[in-house]
């Protein structure tokens, strides 16, 4: 083997100008010092052999002779070899070596090219505390200095790519010459990008005498050459036993173009084939070569090919972002299979191409028809894609066999929630429960808090314990999949929550759920881009759970959708069969509304109802029940009171309030409390949440001021308290009126303006804010320049905001122009009820100068009527644009929410139900003193009805599945197929359901048709 000689190869010169080095030899680890001393040695040159075709005295090892150790030997012989003329020596340079440009640390040490592998490796992963690799890549040739092609490059930052992401060594010659001066670049590139936990592990293994200023690194006295051959037996050492195959870069040049033509050679290989092929490639090495190291080189590369599924070959031109990765998986794959094909070496496959994620390989090669898999089989591999989030592998696995419900077990589930969930979504999910009183947000956290609190037990009996807990008391474990669908969701893993929802039943609450728990997750983060990422999730999640019409695909589509339109609207048909209970939909809303002051005609024929009575001698009572416990009728009614309320309180106020209360008074009293006690109703039905809704609001803000009117108004002898008590009266019927806007959600037009004028209300906010600023900042000024040492509060709020307030309206204040200000309306002593006079100077005139006090009202006007008024109109337009683009979509939520609340009400009309309420603490009452523990009704569907509504979602799933899942290049016939398969389904599910209604009216304004 050729030895570079000493200090004389440019190679030297370039490592030391490239990048400038500060040597820490020191080691204060004696126990690290022992072992090298103990385990590592040198080679020192021993015997100076003179080499005639060297410049100067150099010994065949490439030193001169002033450069051996004492003791060197004179050997005539022309022949050096370094088994005799060199010996042993404890090796006496190791250490640490910091690189100056990219604040780094590297380990080194000088070692003999007999050195055994094994014990290098120790000091590497037990002494230095480099992880063991998962995947060895060696880069070996091109030691000649050349340009290198870009190509070649890519190859190169593919390779640290695949080192840092996969675990990997990557072995070069060390040196900054040739193909490893560009591998070295590429490397200090990436290094410096990357974080301390992200290191590229490059190892590179030179000879000795090619470092520059190797002197520095010796501890005491040391020099000598390192034999290349080290490289290549550790190397090789390391791919034998982790059976590493090999990628040849055919384009590359020199040994690597030799293998690739021969690779691809049809004849059969022989050593004439060798030869010409080196003498293709390598004219100038071959020439220099004897004949007997020729048929080395040509012996070795015949054995290198007898391997051909050690080897794969990638083209130059063609290596990719993904070429290199997937030639090296693919390799891998390949030395992998060449073992006999029983389960063990499948599942051994399989964890390999999952480790890569080479979904294509797996899918192709592993999954074929000759392969049964049995789910216990995929079960290891399954919690391995979970964990590594690999969505299309876990797809992947389900799709061939894998029972997701016997794979989630409580220990996996356990496993899943402890060692491989995020401490930070924990922590972010307690704040947000202690954040939101939420029951979605409660529930969870509980159910993590119990699978998290089963890693704190050590002792079988705590875990046993915690097994019957989980089992028995936490229903998330009698529903494995959602358990899992939640996990995914809180580490946002978007693509992996996704196929897991598509497993799930009950796939639109889920969807909802995921939504809300992204949201209130997104609101507690403090890193700005996870919240961004859990919000875009949370809003697909929603989109999925509401459904929307994707595309048209030419008549047979526009027909399946008409036909589909059934379940677009289903939602609507039902709440219009609810909304008008047993009265039947075509009956006219006037109809209904006349039968409330005319009782008679319900009997008469005049209302049509949905199901006539079997027996005819209790139609007329079955027909009142019906039309009385409509939720129209009930809101109708209800409507009615409420403006008779209001018109009884505006009479009171205006005509009838007395000192001492009056009958009419009296009754006002009576349906205020009847009203108090329909809000402790829902107040005691909704819980926390009644305050949520602005309207339950109002209602508490109306009947407590109220309740204040009837305190104060009682003290009749108290002539201020009355008439405070008649004020507060006056105020609250404000309040009681603004109630009544509530009605307005019944119209499809005049719904989503309410929400118009509170996301208004709330621009209001922002601009009175923004208008305060400019006020106070006028008003002190102003208030400052004019008067001095105003004292009295009231004239200084005047001044200051009041006056400020009104020229946003228009109204110029005339006290800053000195010509025309007014000495009467104002006062000097400030004891009268005016204004102070502003300050006169010597000549008894305003003081004030009105090149400042006339130029700031004028900007002052200027900024609030013009920029901040038209800000807000601005905001008021955008606000309003955002509500009319979803107007359908607003007026269908408000009116769910209206049918849901007259739903739950009771079905007697006001006042009546007064006698309702005390029926209801009545038997109330009545079961706490009978200890009677009955539970109430569940007012969930029946087990049937559930179970039609899953089927109907799952056919929703799979149509919606399709069409996201349906590729623009797929042809008119597998569309057409798809489309007939699903209406196929549909027609079925239809019959299976019964007859719905359909027609286009059916999205109207049932309410108030």
């Amino acid at each position: 083997m050729r030895h570079r000689r000493n200090g004389n190869f440019e190679s030297s010169r370039l490592l030391n100008s490239s990048m400038s080095r500060s040597i820490d030899v020191s080691c204060n680890d004696s126990d690290l010092v022992n072992f090298i001393r103990e385990n590592f040695k040198k080679r020192e040159c021993v015997f100076f052999t003179k080499d005639s075709k060297s410049v100067g005295n150099l010994c065949k090892c490439g030193y001169p002779e002033n450069q051996h150790i004492e003791g060197t030997q004179i050997n005539d012989d022309e022949k050096w070899n370094y088994k005799q003329h060199t010996k042993e020596l404890p090796t006496d340079a190791f250490g640490d070596v910091h690189f100056e440009n990219i604040e780094r640390r590297g380990k080194y040490i000088r070692l003999s090219c007999d050195t055994d592998p094994e014990t290098l490796y120790d000091l590497m992963t037990q002494h230095w505390h480099l992880k063991t690799p998962n995947l060895v890549i060696s880069v070996a040739g091109g030691a000649k200095n050349f340009a290198l092609k870009p190509r070649m490059r890519k190859i190169f930052s593919r390779l640290i790519y695949i080192a840092q992401s996969k675990g990997a060594w990557i072995f070069t010659g060390g040196t900054h010459y040739g193909l490893m001066k560009y591998i070295g670049e590429v490397v200090r590139d990436n290094t410096i990008s990357l974080s301390s936990e992200e290191n590229v592990v490059a190892i590179g293994i030179a000879a000795w005498g090619m470092i520059s200023n190797r002197e520095s690194l010796i501890r005491s006295g040391d020099n000598e050459t390192l034999k290349v051959s080290l490289f290549l037996s550790f190397s090789i050492h390391v791919a034998i036993k982790s059976k590493i195959p090999c990628v040849v870069v055919e384009g590359s040049g020199r040994i690597a173009d030799v293998i690739a033509s021969l690779m691809e050679a049809e004849d059969t290989l022989t050593s004439s084939c060798v030869k010409e092929s080196l003498l293709r490639y390598l004219p100038r090495t071959i020439s220099r070569l004897s004949e007997e190291e020729t048929e080395s080189w040509i012996k070795w590369i015949k054995e290198v090919l007898e391997n051909p599924h050690l080897l794969t070959v990638i083209k130059t031109e063609e290596a990719g972002d993904e070429i290199v990765s997937n030639a090296i998986s693919f390799a891998l794959y390949k030395a992998f299979s060449t073992n006999e094909h029983n389960r063990d070496n499948w599942n051994g496959q399989l964890k390999l191409l999952l480790e890569w994620n080479q979904l294509d390989l797996a899918s192709d090669e592993i999954f074929t028809n000759d392969r049964n898999w049995e789910s216990a089989d995929l079960q290891d591999v399954m919690f391995t894609a979970l964990v590594k989030d690999r969505p299309k592998f876990v797809r992947l696995f389900v799709e061939n066999g894998l029972n997701l419900r016997k794979f989630l077990t409580t220990e996996v589930l356990r496993e899943l929630y402890t060692n491989n969930f995020s401490s930070l979504v924990f922590k972010n999910l307690q704040i947000a429960k202690n954040s939101y009183n939420d029951a979605l947000l409660t529930f969870v956290w509980k159910m993590v808090e119990d699978f998290r609190r089963g890693l704190k037990r050590d002792d079988k009996n705590n875990k046993h314990e915690l097994e019957i807990h989980l089992s028995t008391e936490c229903p998330i474990t009698r529903h494995p999949l959602q358990a899992l669908f939640i996990w995914s969701v809180l580490q946002n893993k978007k693509e992996l929550s996704k196929v897991i929802w598509e497993q799930t039943r009950g796939c639109t609450l889920a969807a909802l759920g995921a939504s809300k728990l992204l949201k209130s997750m997104a609101k507690v983060k403090n890193d700005i881009n996870a919240a961004g990422e859990s919000e875009e999730l949370a809003n697909e999640y929603e989109t999925r759970a509401v459904g929307k019409k994707l595309f048209h695909f030419f008549e047979f589509i526009l027909l399946f959708l008409k036909q589909m339109r059934i379940f677009s609207f289903s939602l609507q048909n039902f709440l219009s069969k609810q909304w008008y209970g047993e009265i039947s939909r075509d009956t006219k809303n006037w109809k209904i509304i006349l039968c409330l002051f005319f009782f008679p005609l319900i009997g008469c024929g005049f209302i049509s109802f949905r199901k006539k009575p079997v027996e005819k001698s209790k139609k007329l009572f079955l027909y009142y029940v019906s039309f009385f416990t409509s939720p129209f009728v009930v809101f109708s009614w209800n409507v009615i009171f409420y403006i008779v309320f209001l018109l009884l309180f505006a009479y009171v106020l205006l005509m009838d309030f007395q000192k001492e209360p009056t009958v009419l008074e009296i009754i006002l009293y009576v349906l205020v409390f009847i009203l108090l006690c329909d809000e402790v109703r829902q107040w005691y039905m909704n819980g926390s949440k009644y305050l949520s809704d602005l309207w339950n609001v109002m209602d508490t803000l109306a009947i407590f001021y109220f309740i204040a009117g009837i305190v104060l108004r009682l003290h009749s002898s108290d002539e201020s308290c009355w008439y405070s008590g008649r004020v507060i009266f006056c105020l609250d019927y404000i309040v009681f009126t603004l109630r009544l806007i509530h009605i307005f959600t019944v119209s499809r037009n005049l719904g989503p303006k309410i929400i118009m004028l509170q996301r208004m209300m709330i621009d209001v906010f922002f601009f009175l804010f923004l208008f305060a600023v400019w006020m106070v900042a006028f008003g002190v000024a102003r208030q400052g320049i004019l008067r001095k040492n105003e004292h009295r509060w009231e004239w200084i709020f005047r001044s200051v905001i009041y006056e400020p307030y009104l020229a946003m309206f228009g109204q110029y204040p005339d006290d800053v122009d000195g010509t025309t200000y007014n000495f009467d309306r104002c006062t000097f002593s400030g004891n009268e009820s005016k204004p102070l006079c502003v300050e006169l100077d010597a000549n008894n005139q305003p003081r004030f100068p009105e090149w400042i006090t006339i130029p700031l009202v004028c900007i002052y006007m200027l900024s609030t009527n013009i920029l901040l008024v038209n800000l807000l109109v601005a905001m008021f337009g955008y606000t309003v644009g955002s509500v009319q683009e979803n107007n359908d979509q607003v007026w269908k939520f408000q009116r769910y929410f209206l049918v849901q609340e007259y739903c739950s009400r009771l079905t007697i009309p006001f006042p009546f139900v007064i006698f309702a309420y005390i029926f209801m603490v009545m038997r109330k009452c009545f079961k706490c003193c009978c200890k009677n523990e009955s539970k109430e009704p569940s007012i969930c569907c029946s087990k049937n009805e559930d179970n039609e509504t899953l089927s109907w979602e799952a056919v929703m799933k799979e149509n919606y599945l399709v069409k996201i899942n349906t590729k623009a290049s797929d042809t008119s016939e597998e569309m057409v197929h798809r489309f007939r398969q699903l209406d196929a389904k549909v027609l079925v599910f239809h019959s299976a359901l019964g007859d719905v209604p359909v027609s286009d009216k059916a999205d109207s304004d049932s309410l108030g048709k």
